[in-house]
């Protein structure tokens, strides 16, 4: 099941000093040794400041659709979503193509481009626009017109929710290309839904290294998968660094789609 039942959101209060120590305080008062944190980048940030509150042992687990934590490979979750926004794109090319339209598709991604990245390199998008890359109109303006001269009469264009107003960028690429544009955005199907058994494997594995390394005596870890080994790196580590999209994949997206 994905992990929405445990009914879990971030909590306003979390994030003062004294939301903080009134989460040490409960720690204490239930007697709890040993705590897992499942989220992201700023689920950990929070168990960082927790940690230096509370003796309870934290160890994170990196569960999060962005794939954003640094010191891991994948996150759990991020399979699942980016095969989501897959099986849409691929209905929604059969419109494309169909119609003779350009498809700008929205996926989530306020602040990373890891979603947009694997999903339209795996759709075979013509463009993929994420925040890590200069938003280059022109460029965008460009390839459609080019694939137009070669008689390509549809297109994919994956954009992260980051990159800006994707109405806007709809409605500037139908003005200056002449071609015909929608709009459509994959929403919240992202975040839901079975996991793939990719993200119930991580999933199990990281579980797996969490427990064993709470019932070792050992804290403030973080869970990672790197080069396909199970292991992991200090939560301080993994809160102090950014991880870095490989811009590399846009240009092999770039060949792919020609």
């Amino acid at each position: 099941m994905g992990g929405t039942i445990l009914l879990t959101s971030r909590c306003p209060e979390f994030k003062t000093p004294e939301g903080v120590r009134k989460a040490a305080q409960n720690l204490a008062a239930n007697h709890v040794d040993g705590l897992v944190v499942i989220g992201g980048d700023g689920s950990f940030r929070g168990a960082l400041e927790l940690s230096r509150e509370t003796d309870t042992l934290i160890v994170g687990v990196p569960a999060t659709i962005d794939n954003d934590v640094y010191g891991t490979d994948e996150t759990v979750g991020f399979d699942t979503a980016v095969n989501t926004a897959v099986a849409e794109i691929d209905k929604i090319r059969d419109t494309a193509v169909s119609h003779e339209r350009v498809f700008v598709v929205e996926v989530m991604g306020r602040r990373r481009g890891f979603l947009a990245l694997a999903v339209g390199l795996t759709v075979g998008a013509e463009v993929i626009l994420v925040p890590e890359a200069p938003l280059n109109m022109e460029e965008v303006y460009k390839t459609i017109r080019e694939n137009a001269a070669k008689g390509k009469r549809s297109g994919i264009i994956v954009a992260a929710e980051g990159v800006g107003d994707t109405r806007k960028i709809a409605r500037q690429i139908e003005e200056n290309t002449g071609a015909e544009v929608r709009l459509s955005i994959v929403g919240y199907a992202q975040r839901g839904g079975s996991p793939t058994a990719r993200s119930r494997l991580l999933a199990s594995l990281f579980a797996e290294e969490a427990i064993r390394l709470i019932t070792q005596g050992v804290g403030n870890r973080v869970v990672a998968l790197q080069k396909g080994t199970i292991t992991n790196i200090s939560l301080q580590e993994s809160c102090k660094n950014q991880k870095q999209l490989d811009t590399r994949l846009l240009e092999l997206a770039k060949t792919l789609a020609t």
